[in-house]
């Protein structure tokens, strides 16, 4: 039986060059990226070409790369002012990257779009950067962070990530300050590593935009980093996006993008296409799916969904369209 919202399977050929069609066409955007971090440890300059990294940005143009987000993240161990520190040396990386290579426009809104530039948005992995003062949200939102996550992995002032194993705990009295400061400010809550008392907590306190970034379907790969049918169909309701992830071990199975198309299937089926996005987690992670090799390869994933069966509808929504529409909220986006 053929499920709503698909298509009949098509050939590999075939696929890509729908593929390629659909990237030139629909604006791409990626929900996650922590190529600043690389970008600082290896002393590399942002915005030129770097072929030892998963993205950069002439790649990213040459396949239809519209909005890429960049995470301001910090290691779990590096906390306090030393996290704010290093944060801020992130964000130097990107702003050295505009002076000296150009190619790229910081974005504060998706209307401020240049059509055939990739744009950047910044992000936290963790809201550890605020070494717990939730004040100094003001002075990254001034500096581009336009979605912050709460947690990482571990436990932070804010609320406990999924890796928290003793009794993880929900939203703490500064977690609950800085929603209402994010609110204030018409950020985006990004939901992926939170532990599941704080993702409820969290959707329940946060009148605004909500998405989980990064993270595929439990149900298809039962990985903790992975939503469950009831998290899925939670954001769906809110509107929101959830990102599919590139790493093999959140795809499981064979680790291919064949088994990650089933995660999309599965994503569909459970909160509609409205819910698709990308959430890539290039250069964050340590491995990749065979026949892809860097941000060029996207085209490959594309594929991988049309040659499963799904409709170019809901792909061009998986390949921006959704993020789009969230980012722009009431605003019409061309």
């Amino acid at each position: 039986m053929q499920v709503p919202g698909q298509a009949t399977s098509v050939s590999a050929t075939a696929a890509l060059d729908r593929a390629r069609a659909l990237h030139a066409a629909c604006p791409v955007v990626d929900g996650h990226a922590d190529t600043l971090d690389r970008s600082l440890d290896g002393h590399l300059a942002f915005g030129g070409s770097q072929p030892g990294l998963h993205f950069d940005v002439p790649r990213f143009a040459a396949i239809g790369g519209a909005l890429q987000f960049l995470s301001l993240w910090v290691p779990g161990d590096v906390t306090g002012d030393r996290a704010l520190h290093r944060a801020m040396r992130l964000v130097g990386v990107l702003r050295e990257g505009l002076r000296r290579q150009g190619g790229f426009s910081i974005l504060d809104r998706i209307k401020d779009r240049i059509p055939g530039v990739p744009g950047v948005m910044l992000s936290f992995e963790g809201a550890d950067p605020l070494a717990d003062d939730p004040k100094l949200l003001e002075a990254f939102h001034a500096l581009g962070v336009r979605m912050v996550s709460l947690t990482w992995n571990g436990r932070n002032g804010f609320a406990d990530g999924l890796l928290v194993s003793d009794r993880p705990s929900g939203l703490t009295r500064l977690g609950r300050d800085l929603l209402r400061r994010m609110a204030d400010l018409d950020m985006v809550l990004d939901l992926a590593h939170i532990a599941e008392p704080g993702f409820w907590d969290a959707l329940d306190a946060y009148p605004g935009r909500v998405v989980v970034s990064h993270a595929n379907a439990r149900a298809v790969c039962d990985h903790p980093r992975n939503m469950d049918d009831d998290q899925i169909r939670a954001i769906a309701e809110r509107g929101g996006v959830i990102g599919t992830v590139l790493y093999p071990r959140f795809i499981g199975g064979e680790g291919d993008l064949a088994t990650l198309a089933l995660h999309v299937q599965h994503l569909q089926g459970v909160g509609g296409h409205g819910v698709l996005g990308l959430g890539a987690d290039l250069d964050g992670i340590s491995a990749l799916p065979a026949g892809f090799e860097g941000v060029q390869d996207l085209p490959r994933v594309t594929a991988a969904l049309l040659e499963a069966g799904l409709d170019e509808t809901a792909v061009a929504a998986w390949l921006g369209g959704n993020w789009l529409r969230v980012l722009s909220g009431a605003e019409e986006v061309a």
